[in-house]
């Protein structure tokens, strides 16, 4: 998936949410996710999230219900990851984004995907 971002169109999945979290053995979804549509592709390019929850966090992307990535959030903190490696995924893959984690506050996500046609 070698591209600008100005031969495709940009995808963000971006949420401000309250948190209550049960454990990190214990994702659960935030209602964020996202299906690359017919006659395209898309890919991650950059993760940021903020958490005033005062344990970890670990948000995981989900693809086609199985793991792809984990990212995890030390407590009151910030994270901005740009990725050196970006998966292709195919028409018809969804995404979802969970999160596990250790006490309660807000999670504000902020997902960028590139998505061009195929």
């Amino acid at each position: 998936m070698s591209t600008f971002v100005s031969e495709g169109t940009p995808v963000l999945l971006q949420t401000l949410a309250t948190f209550e979290g049960h454990g990190l053995a214990a994702p659960l979804p935030l209602g964020l996710n996202y299906t690359v549509p017919k006659d395209r592709t898309a890919g991650m390019f950059y993760f940021r999230a903020g958490s005033t929850v005062a344990g970890m966090v670990n948000v995981s992307v989900m693809r086609d219900g199985k793991l792809m990535r984990y990212f995890p959030i030390a407590p009151n903190s910030t994270i901005h990851v740009a990725l050196a490696i970006v998966e292709e995924l195919p028409e018809g893959t969804r995404i979802d984004i969970l999160a596990a984690g250790e006490g309660s506050g807000m999670l504000i996500l902020d997902i960028g995907y590139l998505e061009v046609q195929s």
